[in-house]
């Protein structure tokens, strides 16, 4: 006789109620079969990206051992995530929990769930209980961002909890989140046209953001026309990697008519290097070294857009190399690096795959770029289109084909300036930036849609 667990007499309000206590506010729902259990690894994910709201570790890469020939031996990448399984009596730390990254597949798994953890749903998730391979069984999870945790339970599949959830239940395999706050009442996709259209209609406005208190103030800086744009979304200052609007992330770009494709570029992410002499020296030292001096040597800047071409920049006199992925099977043959090599073959600067797969989970499976408007004068107006570009599924080997083919330049933007003291004040700011119009390279799905006509406001 199989025992009666409180995983089987939940309900999904009461579910909600716990994520809630724990200052969670979405959740990612994955809907088990009989092979996910302790035993296996349990797939979540075909890229980091699809868990952006996820906080992890610092990655880390080794050497595959499964002997199947379609592994061939490739590199896997790790990264430690902070899990604590939740109950009605607390949580409980599962201290090995990790994700695992196989970039030749391309999946994303989760491991070591059970292991070190006291609390942990060993009734229904380890594989040598009665129940650890039962159907039904759902997994719930979701980050406290303030304590870069994430939270976790299952509930079983005779649950009414499991009952009621099943009715956001999407593509096979694939997970969906859902806000734990309120019933969403129609899907994310509409919801968001239904905003932006709005906030196209509303044309020109003051620079604004909105910050932990949510009481719009004026923004004032070249992030204006974005935050203005999050604020009138509902969306605050909080610089969590999460996804802005539930599983979607916004982004503006300015343009200079709505009726032409924009012509600038956007920042992907801004790392700073952890391999070569930069790593080992600093800003300062890289930027006094390599960096062109003003008039009166008051300042050094490295600038310019590098891209991997097989030849030195023409002013920085470096080359940007990509190494250890082939470009003809899309594949990460060793354990690579984007950098910057000088004449004699010297690594300058270099940013490892690890450190960038980290920073590339921040780039959303699912975003909207919005095109914007802005007027000069002070303060700064904004205006957004209705013609907006909706980007589905993307991946880390996308990135680094991109990066191959040119689409995506290191662009940086790194001085150090002398002070009144006589001492250097240096300022990092190492950029991946795509032009506009490379975009589409970086999804599976990348189309135009008018949010009027979405929303039905026309």
């Amino acid at each position: 006789m199989l025992t009666n667990l409180w995983q089987d007499e939940i309900t999904e309000s009461s579910v909600r109620r716990l994520f809630i206590d724990n200052g969670v506010k979405s959740v990612q729902i994955k809907y088990l079969k009989d092979n996910h259990n302790s035993k296996n690894q349990m797939y979540l994910a075909g890229d980091l990206t699809e868990l952006a709201n996820l906080p992890m570790g610092e990655v880390t890469v080794s050497k595959g051992t499964s002997k199947k020939k379609s592994a061939g031996g490739e590199l896997i990448y790790h990264a430690p995530v902070s899990w604590a399984w939740l109950s009605p009596g607390g949580f409980s730390p599962a201290p090995k929990a990790q994700l695992i990254v196989y970039p030749q597949y391309p999946e994303v798994r989760l491991s070591s769930l059970l292991l070190g953890s006291r609390g942990a749903p060993n009734a229904l998730f380890s594989q040598t209980q009665p129940r650890g391979q039962e159907e039904g069984r759902v997994l719930i999870f979701g980050a406290n961002d303030e304590f870069d945790t994430t939270f976790a339970m299952i509930v079983s599949g005779r649950s009414p909890a499991a009952k009621s959830l099943d009715r956001f239940r999407g593509k096979p395999g694939k997970m969906v989140t859902i806000p734990v706050g309120y019933e969403p009442k129609t899907s994310q996709r509409y919801d968001l046209m239904r905003e932006l259209a709005t906030i196209h209609k509303m044309d020109w406005l003051e620079a604004v953001e909105l910050p932990a208190s949510r009481v719009m103030r004026a923004c004032r800086g070249p992030r204006c026309g974005g935050h203005t744009l999050e604020a009138h979304l509902g969306i605050t200052l909080n610089g969590a990697p999460a996804p802005d609007f539930g599983d979607w992330e916004v982004k503006q770009h300015a343009v200079t008519s709505f009726d032409r494709p924009g012509t600038g570029h956007i920042t992907l992410f801004t790392p700073e290097p952890d391999l070569g002499d930069y790593a080992a020296h600093g800003t300062d030292w890289f930027a006094r070294t390599y960096g062109v001096p003003t008039d009166d040597g008051a300042r050094y800047n490295f600038t310019g857009r590098h891209f991997v071409t097989g030849r030195a920049h023409g002013k920085t006199g470096l080359e940007l190399r990509l190494v250890g992925y082939d470009s003809s099977t899309n594949s990460i043959t060793a354990d690579g690096y984007v950098g910057l090599v000088g004449e004699s073959g010297e690594l300058v600067s270099g940013w490892s795959f690890a450190k960038l797969l980290k920073h590339w989970q921040t780039k959303h499976a699912y975003a909207a770029y919005v095109p914007s408007q802005s007027t000069k004068e002070v303060p700064r107006h904004f205006r957004y289109g209705h013609r907006v570009h909706l980007a589905e599924g993307t991946r880390f080997g996308l990135f680094l084909h991109a990066m191959a083919t040119g689409a995506i330049a290191y662009d940086p933007g790194i001085k150090s300036e002398r002070q009144i003291n006589g001492t250097w004040k240096p300022k990092a700011r190492s950029q991946f930036r795509v032009h506009v119009k490379a975009l589409s390279q970086l999804y599976d799905s990348f189309t135009e849609v008018d949010v009027l006509s979405e929303a039905g406001m026309e």
